[in-house]
């Protein structure tokens, strides 16, 4: 499940294709981000959860892992709680369980330049947020390919999901996961979700979940899915080999 600035399942490209030759992989874009319509449902964690406790017995999965970066890994955590049985393993990649407090103001500022202005007018900065100097500049391709994702997202859709996720707090319930669980962040990542500090937010869900395991992927920023892609995959295949997941019943 993908993030809001790279608002399309698009965002595993690096992932899929590795995945596939070992798992069942289900990709889809949240309702109102990417090729998904938005429909008359709060854009919400709530509302992600409740389309993905819909979708998977329609498509025959009964059990399932769960891979989620930042927007993604809040869906996963709530589904997780609320559907235990549902859930063989869950890989968490560059989310919280909750958000720090610091950030509100500066989220309030970016949706107040979006509402006024339109994604182009914070564009530049998400870039500078989520990447490192050294990535954008090498791999001017896979910026173009972002920030086109990034400024097709409804400027409605994006505010309406950040303020929610503003108020999202799983901290008093991720002691009910009892599933192994792969928490991945990036030691460069200094984007709100992260915490005050790089890894502050991925140390506090390895400690607040039982079964869980940290895997720090040096020199990532928030999407170590494509900036460490090699190591990314490492460490999720192997997770998924100690886990022993079925390949017919799993998916991400």
């Amino acid at each position: 499940m993908h993030s809001v600035g790279l608002s399309t399942r698009q965002g595993w490209r690096y992932q899929v294709p590795i995945l596939a030759k070992r798992f069942k992989v289900l990709t889809f874009d949240f309702r109102g981000l990417g090729e998904s319509e938005r429909g008359s449902e709060p854009l919400s964690v709530a509302t992600f959860v409740k389309d993905l406790s819909a979708l998977l017995p329609m498509l025959g999965i009964s059990q399932t892992v769960l891979m989620g970066i930042s927007l993604g890994g809040f869906v996963a955590q709530a589904f997780a709680v609320a559907y235990p049985e549902v859930v063989s393993a869950l890989i968490l990649v560059s989310t919280a369980s909750k958000i720090f407090s610091g950030a509100s103001a500066r989220r309030a500022e970016r949706n107040e330049h979006i509402r006024r202005y339109g994604m182009r007018a914070v564009a530049g900065r998400q870039l500078e947020s989520h990447f490192l100097p050294s990535f954008a500049a090498e791999k001017p391709t896979i910026m173009e390919w972002y920030k086109a994702h990034y400024l097709a997202n409804d400027p409605a859709n994006y505010i309406e999901i950040m303020n929610d996720l503003g108020e999202f707090d799983s901290t008093d319930l991720l002691a009910e996961i009892s599933c192994p669980t792969l928490v991945v962040a990036g030691n460069s990542d200094v984007t709100s979700v992260a915490g005050n500090r790089p890894l502050d937010s991925a140390v506090a869900l390895h400690q607040l979940i039982k079964q869980s395991e940290l895997a720090v992927i040096e020199g990532a920023h928030h999407y170590p899915q494509i900036d460490q892609v090699d190591a990314f995959n490492t460490r999720v295949l192997g997770f998924l080999s100690r886990t022993k997941a079925n390949p017919h019943q799993s998916g991400s």
